[in-house]
């Protein structure tokens, strides 16, 4: 990303955040609740011509009730306007334009360019927004919102179109699809599987803006750009290495870190801006940026990037990583604990109605046994098998280990004890197994050493330095990356800890 652009980007987003911060969002607010009809008049007499920010306001009204079901965020207009200004017009033939709109909703983004680029915008040869949803379709058609731009009612990971694309741009929807309560986006068992056929880089509990990213990319002619908000997930978690892997064999990656204030109060989630070319000649470069209070600045460049997961750093992380030898994946194998459904589905398990008469029986554990650096041998999950059968849920079970929970404890802290009685577990807790190599006889802390770091400041801060607020629990591969000392490294980390402190 070029500095003039950040630079000119910058302008915009000094002008609109005294809008953000101030009365603007106020008299928005007041407009709303008042429920004004004469939505021209209002917005010439308080803001002339910004208007876009209004309807944004009154369409997210129209359409509460289903937000949740569809993913659905409307984007604060200074990050609009940031956006808009990312395009890079010296690869542009303004004459020859395609610009597309994924999940237009009211069209924020094709207004932010009319309003920011207003030259790119009217010479642009074709402007598209696709929607899903019928009653946003309807507010856009009601309100004068589509003025030379063609609005498709499709769903767009569905949508077929052989047109190719200078500039794709927007804030496609974010959540996993299913019917199951426990996810945010409602998707029917059918439309999921033509989801999975149709993306390779579907992995797991994939999330819909990881294909919303995918296709937008194959939409693009070469040189073109794509510039999403989307959440920082895909940086780190499992679910996303195929999705970091086309992004590094497709062109240029850069991501500008925003944090995890952007949507509040509807969602805290820590969102970066991608910002894609497609090029041939630009495959494997990555730039992350920090926002840093309207002055983004680099944090780190590869231009051999692979798809590996994208770290954060700061000066105590690489000074953490400096002095430990060794990495957790390293010492440790990496266990998850059976899943609520495998529990239910045992024939060994019994629950706590069924104990009468039976005897050497366990409770079965789960997160809410777990304290940083103890466990509470109580039976809270209310499910309880046969001390020697203990085996069949886990062959681990039956000897003393490390227990590291799922989630983070407190503000960031990690939650980690050792399993002394070597009881059976379930739900969200990892179990790590001492590996039996060459190298751990090199490894000098015990078990119990290991629980105090892991349950230490320095990791706590490590932890928030290279992940940030991306994340609040851990994957395998996060704790696979933990830095582990020998038992001098241990004295020099806290040596340089207590004198930074």
């Amino acid at each position: 990303m070029q500095s003039s652009i950040i630079s000119k980007s910058l302008g915009y987003f000094t002008k609109l955040t005294a809008y953000s911060n101030g009365s603007y969002i106020k008299e928005l607010n007041e407009f709303s609740a008042r429920g004004h009809k004469n939505l021209k008049s209002y917005r010439r007499a308080q803001i002339g011509d910004i208007d876009i920010e209004v309807h944004a306001i009154a369409a997210n009204n129209k359409v509460r009730h289903i937000k949740k079901d569809w993913g659905i965020f409307f984007t604060p207009q200074w990050v609009v306007d940031f956006m808009v200004n990312l395009i890079d017009e010296r690869n542009l033939n303004t004459d020859s334009v395609k610009i597309l709109e994924p999940a237009c909703g009211i069209c924020q983004f094709l207004m932010g360019i009319k309003k920011n680029k207003k030259h790119i915008f009217e010479n642009a040869l074709d402007k598209i927004g696709v929607e899903i949803n019928e009653e946003v379709i309807e507010y856009i058609h009601e309100h004068g919102l589509a003025q030379n731009i063609r609005i498709i009612h499709y769903d767009y990971l569905l949508w077929n179109t052989d047109e190719h694309f200078d500039v794709i741009i927007g804030n496609p929807p974010y959540g996993i699809p299913s019917l199951s309560e426990h996810y945010k986006i409602r998707v029917d068992n059918e439309t999921k599987k033509k989801y999975k056929e149709t993306y390779e880089t579907w992995y797991g509990k994939y999330n819909v803006y990881g294909a919303f990213i995918e296709k937008s990319i194959k939409l693009l002619k070469d040189n073109g750009q794509l510039i999403f908000i989307v959440p920082a997930t895909f940086m780190i978690l499992d679910e996303f290495r195929k999705l970091r892997n086309f992004l590094a064999t497709h062109g240029k990656t850069e991501i500008v870190y925003m944090g995890n204030n952007v949507f509040k109060p509807e969602a805290k989630v820590a969102t970066v801006i991608l910002r894609f070319i497609k090029s041939k000649s630009e495959e494997n470069k990555l730039i992350l940026y920090d926002y840093n209070n309207a002055n983004p600045k680099v944090i780190a460049k590869n231009t051999h990037w692979d798809g590996d997961i994208i770290l954060f750093s700061t000066e105590f992380s690489r000074k953490v990583d400096h002095i430990c030898s060794f990495k957790l994946g390293d010492i440790y194998e990496i266990k998850i604990s059976p899943r609520t459904p495998e529990i239910k589905h045992n024939t060994s398990i019994i629950e706590t109605g069924n104990l009468s008469n039976r005897k050497n029986l366990l409770p079965i554990l789960n997160g809410r046994n777990l304290k940083i650096g103890k466990v509470i041998y109580k039976p809270l999950t209310g499910y309880w098998i046969e001390k020697e059968k203990r085996i069949y849920l886990r062959r681990f079970f039956d000897r003393p280990h490390i227990v590291v929970g799922l989630g983070f404890r407190g503000k960031g802290q990690v939650g980690a004890a050792y399993d002394y009685k070597a009881y059976p577990w379930m739900g969200d807790v990892y179990h790590l197994l001492r590996k039996h190599t060459l190298i751990n006889t090199q490894f000098d802390l015990t078990e119990e050493e290991v629980v105090e770091y892991l349950n230490s400041k320095i990791i706590k801060k490590y932890v928030k330095d290279i992940f940030r607020e991306i994340t609040y629990h851990f994957n395998i591969t996060q704790l696979k990356m933990l830095p582990l000392p020998t038992k001098e490294e241990l004295k020099e980390l806290l040596t340089h800890t207590e004198r930074n402190n």
